[in-house]
């Protein structure tokens, strides 16, 4: 092979083609011929591995040798089978010689250039070893005697190897499984190679200098690298018995070793195995290895402006994290297995990592203190109890909103600007960390919870004692805080702390704080007068946290009430309604829902204050330039959760027609009626049809607007919060139980006040509506022509992406005319719908039974919705369709929730159709244009729509056809998506049975098609949770079918072919292909005796073996036995295997080749052992000794 005469002609062409390709300044043209020159050869030539080896000598330029390598190892991938025993043979020999004499020097030589060499390597080693290359370690090792180069080739290689045959697993699973033995079984020569490597030349890069000790030190960091391709999956036995977790440890403090021995170190400590080879990772624990990873977290702190020490910092506390979680699984799991030694040094590792100003560290260590937390016995240990008091204290540091990139105001700036862009990746890490460390502080309290109220408590006195610090900024002359203020930031941590503490606090066990002391508290917080907005929200947040202790002095109520009414009128100098800052606004709204809270939680406390608080809320009411729009309603709210507590059903319903009266008045109000009556009448009562007017001031249309949101949000306020009592016999004293029918239903107070304002809502509903008509649309001022728009919060919030950080707690509430516009249309779509919703939820039968209610809702609604965009649409079914249906009484399925439905159902199937005809076709559009989508185009808006209004509406079907809580379904979804191969064990008892609403459906010839053609197409749609989600609809519709006679050989055959359909579109979605797996073969086993055509579907499938068919038939006609199941579906797979779909990625890709070679390791089978029977002809009297003659 090697000595064949090379033409010098074609040599030199190859070598000009490759340099032409790669030469940046050279013509598309050229490039292409010149690529097309070297492709051609890497497929055709007969002597392409003569000229790859040539090509790839060191006297050549890096491009032209990396060519050469390529041509190599491309002629053994794919030309595998052309070469004949010999020339497989002299190929090795050259291998190797590539190997000694084929590279530069170890501190020259290009990475690629060794990349391409290893690669060869592996490639004849995945042929050839061990069965035809005996002595190929032997090899190795001379060649490591050769120099250091050859060395680190060496451990290149046996690192690709490990890769390619454990984590990527690419190759025939016979050869994969001999090379895992082979490697298994020289494991402990391979282990003490690496081993040897790695501390003789640790030696030579300690003891010597110059280019000596960097030959060394590049050795030890390739020793390293090999090493970490190794650690997680061998025998812990080589691990411990090496030695290597104290050299690892050792290795962290050295700074051009410690990056990839921590690597290595976490993947060993991370390993998931059996709880006997876990326990060897328990050495970690020694006063050495704690020693040793407190002074590397400090090393790579000094040094943090370099990434190589922060990616190390965050390497160190992923090992602490990991350590823990196998501290707990191994915490007593067996009598000898408890607190480890060194605990006390484990937890001072963690809490200087948790004091650690990186905010992601602290997030990332964090976890480890939760999972300790929550561990029963590691939470009761006394070293763990007595650095409680420590972790608490940290806590109150981790709550501070600090650390955001653009800001200089903490040292936890400057981390974060190593790790992100933006304050808004930064700002998903600070929620998290904040979350976790309120979780911390509530379990803590449950375990010490006085400690954590005195924390809590001398936290608050400290900072009610301090002067306000409002630190740099734009609001420092005018004397206020801003989201950066030091106070501010103290204010808010110390707020989020208390709620935290008071949440668990009545609830532990252990000895609680004197009661007298947070009554002080509470009352030196009434006492503190703030002036600051931001701060008095604050202390407004500490005043709701500290209310469990009104039940022990209701004599300080009024104190809170008045606290809470001076915070709902708070003001700036100068502010009026129209001006009021941003942060004024929030102070008022925070303080209206202070009081939603209390009586909410302390009804029966507030009962007594009932009368104050309604003139309270009157006299406000009175001042037209005091309380806004929707701090009215959030107090109107809170009054009727206490008129709750009258449980007087004629009282309530008196405070409920006295509440909704002026809304009354208004609402039926002959302005209304008229404006309400047809699109242009409502176009031009708001303003759609007219000019912009500023300032809001004088805008007319704008106060009408105003009314309309008024009424709207007051109705549906009332709704929501009135309720009829819990108790069964209060509601039968006061009055709530329906006398004349004998049911025991109950009535809610609101429904005789709410139900006649239900004819202009349904009137207002279809008119907004009709607005997006053609017709309609073209009556837009031009000021208003995206008036219908998505509102820019709602857009983003669609496309995934975070609000931007803006700190806007001084800036003036002001809005565009465009933007006010755009809040009243969807306030009317969202909150008009949401009443309807909420009316089938709260005001009962009395709702569903209205006279006419059916054809009202088809006639005025569910016929409209055709003329919605997807993303009003989505807002259709998910605040009216979906509680309207989940609410519907038995009785009233076949009036009501049926008839809706048959028309509605239809709709969305041919919307859906349509739609997700239009994506399939971007979406192959795309994959032939290389260009991505903008993430903000409308495009990708449209399509992101169309997928949320589809789950929508495939949640409105599990619920109608299941009946199950959505949430729940969508719970157990999450549960179930996390263990795929548990799903797929369990064969037809994934799918639920259908709900007798579901029945009823099914039952309907108008209706059923829809819905099963729906699901039949979302298989066909490239959504994998569209496809999971029809799955899951699929089987039970088919199984009433079958039941009820009602599927034809056509129907089966059709939905067989959508299944398959669906497997060649998601079968590359490993949790798609075994649900559609499951479900085509419960389908076909099912259907196959009624239905013989769907077999003939299955000869059709392209290159099908028809020999698997007749053994899955076979299969199918056994009786049930242990395995049938996994082999009926391994079958079944099989036949199917052609037909489904793959990654892209895979799609085209060239099949290596490989030759099968002889078995490494031949089964030998246990010989036969004889039945009794057969060796004894003659009877022993068993049968008789247990007979029951013989008693």
């Amino acid at each position: 092979m090697a000595t064949a005469q090379l033409d010098v002609m074609i040599f030199n062409t190859l070598v000009k083609a490759v340099e032409t390709a790669l030469n940046p300044i050279v013509g598309n043209e050229e490039r292409q011929q010149a690529h097309k020159i070297c492709e051609d050869f890497k497929e055709n030539s007969s002597g392409s591995i003569q000229y790859g080896l040539q090509l790839s000598q060191k006297e050549h330029s890096a491009v032209v040798r990396h060519f050469g390598l390529q041509v190599v190892e491309h002629c053994i991938k794919y030309r595998w089978h052309e070469f004949g025993d010999e020339e497989k043979s002299e190929l090795k020999i050259n291998a190797l010689k590539l190997v000694d004499q084929g590279t530069k020097d170890i501190l020259e030589e290009e990475q690629h250039i060794k990349d391409g060499v290893s690669r060869i390597l592996v490639e004849l080693m995945k042929r050839e070893w061990p069965q035809l290359w005996k002595n190929l370690f032997i090899d190795f090792n001379a060649l490591c005697q050769n120099g250091e180069t050859q060395t680190e080739l060496v451990l290149q290689t046996l690192l690709r190897l490990s890769e390619d045959v454990v984590k990527f697993q690419n190759m025939p699973q016979a050869r994969r499984r001999d090379l895992l033995q082979a490697l298994t079984a020289t494991m402990p020569s391979i282990f003490s190679f690496f081993i040897y490597l790695l501390t003789k030349n640790l030696e030579v890069y300690r003891l010597q200098d110059g280019k000596k000790s960097e030959k060394a030190c590049k050795i030890c960091q390739s020793a390293l690298d090999t090493l970490s391709g190794f650690v997680d999956w061998v025998n812990i036995s080589h691990i411990i018995e090496s030695n290597l977790l104290s050299l690892l440890c050792g290795l962290l403090l050295d700074k051009h070793l410690c990056l990839r021995a921590s690597e290595c170190l976490l993947l060993i400590v991370g390993r998931k195995s059996k709880l006997s080879e876990r326990k060897p990772l328990m050495v970690l624990f020694s006063e050495e290895a704690m020693t040793v990873l407190l002074q590397a977290a400090q090393n790579a702190t000094e040094h943090i402006t370099e990434s190589s020490n922060f990616i190390f910092l965050k390497r160190l506390g992923e090992i602490l994290l990991e350590i823990g979680k196998q501290l707990c699984t191994l915490w007593g799991s067996a009598e000898d297995t408890g607190q480890p030694p060194n605990f006390e040094m484990y937890l001072k590792a963690l809490l200087a990592f948790t004091q650690h100003p990186c905010q992601s560290v602290r997030q990332m260590i964090y976890s480890v203190w939760l999972i300790l937390l929550r561990h029963p016995l590691a939470s009761k240990d006394s070293v763990f109890q007595e650095v409680l008091p420590s972790l608490i204290r940290c806590g109150t540091i981790c709550l501070h909103k600090v650390g955001f990139p653009s800001q200089t105001n903490s040292v936890s700036c400057d981390y974060s600007r190593v790790e992100f862009d933006t304050d808004e990746e930064f700002n998903v890490v600070l929620s998290n960390l904040r979350m976790s460390v309120v979780e911390s502080i509530r379990i803590m309290t449950l375990m010490v919870p006085k400690l954590t109220f005195s924390v809590a408590s001398s936290w608050v006195l400290e900072l009610l004692n301090k002067p306000i610090e409002i630190g740099s900024g734009v609001d420092m002359d005018r004397g206020i805080c801003n989201l950066s203020s030091p106070s501010f930031i103290y204010w808010d941590a110390c707020s989020v702390f208390l709620e935290a503490v008071m949440s668990k606090l009545f609830q532990a066990e252990g000895e609680k704080p004197d009661v007298q002391e947070g009554i002080d508290l509470l009352k030196q917080v009434l006492a503190y007068e703030m002036q600051d907005p931001l701060i008095l929200s604050a202390v407004l947040s500490c005043i709701s946290g500290l209310f469990p202790f009104l039940n022990y002095t209701p004599q300080t109520l009024p104190q809170v009430l008045a606290k809470i009414f001076d915070a709902v009128v708070f003001n700036m100098p100068g502010q009026t309604k129209s001006t009021r800052s941003q942060s004024v606004k929030n102070v008022r709204v925070h303080a209206c829902s202070v009081l939603v809270k209390i009586c909410k939680n302390y009804p029966a406390l507030l009962l007594p204050e009932f009368q104050h608080l309604y003139s309270c809320v009157k006299q406000l009411d009175s001042d037209r330039d005091q309380l806004s729009q929707m701090e009215k309603i959030i107090l109107i709210e809170a009054l009727i959760i206490v008129s709750n507590q009258f449980n007087d059903f004629a009282r309530q319903s008196a405070f409920i027609e006295e509440v909704i009266l002026p809304v009354k008045q208004l609402w039926s109000s002959e302005d209304f009626a008229k404006a309400f009556s047809s699109p242009e009448c409502f176009m031009s009562y708001v303003g759609l049809d007219q000019a912009a007017v500023e300032p809001s001031s004088a805008d007319t249309c704008g106060i009408n607007r105003s009314h309309i949101t008024y009424c709207i949000n007051t109705i549906l306020a009332v709704i929501k919060r009135s309720q009829w009592p819990e108790d069964f016999a209060v509601a039968q004293r006061g009055g709530f139980v329906v006398q004349n029918d004998g049911s025991g239903r109950l009535r809610n107070p609101a429904t005789q006040h709410i139900c006649p304002l239900f004819d202009n809502l349904i009137t207002l509903l279809k008119t907004s509506c009709c607005l997006f008509t053609q017709e309609y649309l073209n009556l837009r001022h031009k000021d208003f022509i995206k008036a219908y728009d998505l509102m820019d919060h709602d857009r983003l919030n669609v496309l995934g992406i975070p609000p931007a950080c803006v700190d806007n707690s001084d800036s003036l509430f002001y809005r565009h005319p465009l933007e006010r516009m755009q809040n009243f249309i969807t306030a009317v779509f969202e909150y008009g719908f949401h009443i309807l919703g909420n009316a089938s939820q709260c005001l009962g039968t009395e709702f569903y039974s209205a006279p006419g209610l059916t054809e009202v809702i088809i006639g005025n609604l569910v016929v409209n919705f055709k003329l919605l965009p997807d993303y009003r649409a989505r807002l259709f079914i998910r605040n009216f369709i979906k509680p309207f249906i989940q609410w519907c009484p038995k009785e009233q399925y076949q009036s009501v929730a049926i008839p809706v439905l048959t028309i509605l159902c239809p709709d969305i199937y041919q919307r859906l159709t349509e739609r997700w005809q239009v994506i399939n076709k971007r979406l192959e559009e795309k994959s032939e244009d290389d260009d991505g989508d903008d993430p903000e185009s409308q495009e990708v808006l449209e399509e992101q729509l169309v997928r949320n209004l589809t789950k929508e509406y495939l949640e409105l079907l599990v619920l109608v056809l299941s009946g199950k809580n959505v949430s729940s379904e969508i719970k157990e979804e999450m549960a179930m998506d996390e263990d795929v191969s548990k799903q797929a064990a369990t064969s037809h008892n994934i799918y639920k049975d259908l709900s007798v609403l579901g029945q009823a459906v099914i039952g309907s010839p108008e209706l059923y098609p829809s819905i099963i053609m729906c699901i039949l197409a979302g298989f066909s749609w490239a959504d994998t949770t569209v496809c999971n989600r029809c799955c899951s609809l699929l089987w039970p519709v088919c199984k009433q079918l079958i039941a009820n006679n009602q599927i034809s050989e056509e129907a089966a055959q059709h939905v067989f072919m959508s299944i398959l359909s669906g497997l060649q579109l998601h079968g590359q979605h490993e949790s798609c292909l075994s649900n559609l797996l499951s479900l085509s073969l419960i389908f076909y086993e099912t259907l196959r005796p009624t239905f013989v055509s769907l077999t003939n579907i299955m000869q059709q499938i392209p290159d099908v073996d028809q020999n698997l068919i007749k053994d899955l038939e076979e299969k199918l006609n056994s009786p049930p036995k242990i395995g049938l199941e996994k082999r009926k579906k391994d079958v079944f797979k099989q036949i199917v295997s052609n037909i489904i779909g793959k990654n892209i990625g895979q799609r085209f890709r060239r099949t290596a080749q490989y030759t099968n070679l002889p078995r490494l390791f031949l089964e030998t089978r246990r010989p036969k052992v004889a039945a009794l029977d057969e060796v004894e002809t003659e009877s022993l009297g068993l049968c008789e000794l247990f007979s029951p003659s013989n008693n």
